[in-house]
């Protein structure tokens, strides 16, 4: 990815609702992208032959898509429901503080509210939902600290993973890296949130997952989790372009074998891209909540 000028809200600023900000559902509006939550696998993309399907990546950001389970494969319909839940989140297709029902949830799947109810259960136990009681549940609304605390945890616990998984780092591997690498660079030619976002993760993941007794894994995931929908809110009012990513660094370190280099690279893979433009949105935010005090009350 490369670098650019900040691009500004276009036209109009973002209205606030129930103490959140609803810019993401303007932008939404804007992109050439769909991403509707209804929307499920299948997803038509711009230049779809030029991107492989997210359904193919989603094997590799952590779970299966849904959709494409076999029943033969004994997936049940609660680990189909988590699954489909799980990836919506982690692609960030559910906004921070949207609100969701148990009601609503299972009639977009066609399930009862059972499966329902358990993969929300195992989700807020991964932080990824609020249950606020009285059968109300959403998306975790960003606060600076939180964001703050997950980007120190993201650095802290991927920048170990990947050191500790260098020595299981091959040839064949680093070709795979380079291949997700490359989907990222489509997603954001496409403008594409969902394949940028799983092509990302892919490289990511792919890279933990070398080292198979790693402990780090599903701690990173849990912390993926939470910060996706903020990540692609992000992503959509500033524009993916001005996310920079250092995988090529992170590459070069691999083929060197260089711990320290790895490490590095992964570190300012997380400052100059989430932790970047996530500040930026959170600042900019800020300023749209305190203007709007301010004209409430002159």
């Amino acid at each position: 990815m490369k670098r650019g000028s900040w691009r500004k809200a276009a036209n109009h600023r973002p209205r606030q609702s129930n103490n959140v900000i609803t810019y993401f559902r303007i932008a939404a509006l804007s992109t050439p992208v769909s991403f509707s939550y209804n929307a499920g696998i299948g997803i038509t993309f711009r230049y779809p032959e030029q991107l492989i399907e997210v359904s193919q990546l989603s094997n590799v950001i952590g779970k299966a898509d849904p959709d494409t389970a076999n029943p033969a494969d004994g997936v049940t319909v609660q680990q189909r429901v988590y699954n489909q839940l799980r990836t919506d989140i982690l692609l960030g297709r559910i906004a921070p503080g949207e609100p969701l029902t148990i009601r609503g949830l299972a009639q977009r799947l066609d399930v009862s509210a059972m499966p329902i109810r358990e993969a929300l259960r195992q989700l807020a136990t991964e932080r990824a939902v609020e249950l606020l009681g009285n059968r109300r549940i959403r998306i975790p609304i960003m606060s600076p600290q939180r964001f703050d605390d997950l980007v120190v945890a993201r650095i802290a616990l991927e920048t170990e993973a990947a050191s500790s998984c260098l020595d299981y780092v091959d040839d064949a591997l680093i070709e795979k890296l380079v291949a997700y690498d490359a989907e990222v660079d489509k997603g954001i030619a496409a403008r594409d949130y969902d394949h940028w976002l799983a092509s990302n993760f892919a490289f990511h993941r792919t890279l933990y997952s070398a080292q198979p007794e790693s402990v780090f894994l599903p701690l990173i995931e849990s912390i993926w989790l939470q910060i996706g929908p903020f990540l692609r809110l992000a992503l959509m009012h500033f524009g993916p372009e001005l996310s920079i990513d250092r995988h090529a660094e992170a590459l070069d370190a691999m083929r060197n074998r260089n711990r320290p280099g790895l490490r590095i690279a992964i570190e300012a893979d997380i400052r100059d891209g989430i932790s970047h433009i996530g500040k930026e949105l959170i600042k900019f935010n800020a300023a749209a909540k305190a203007e709007e005090t301010a004209e409430k009350s002159a």
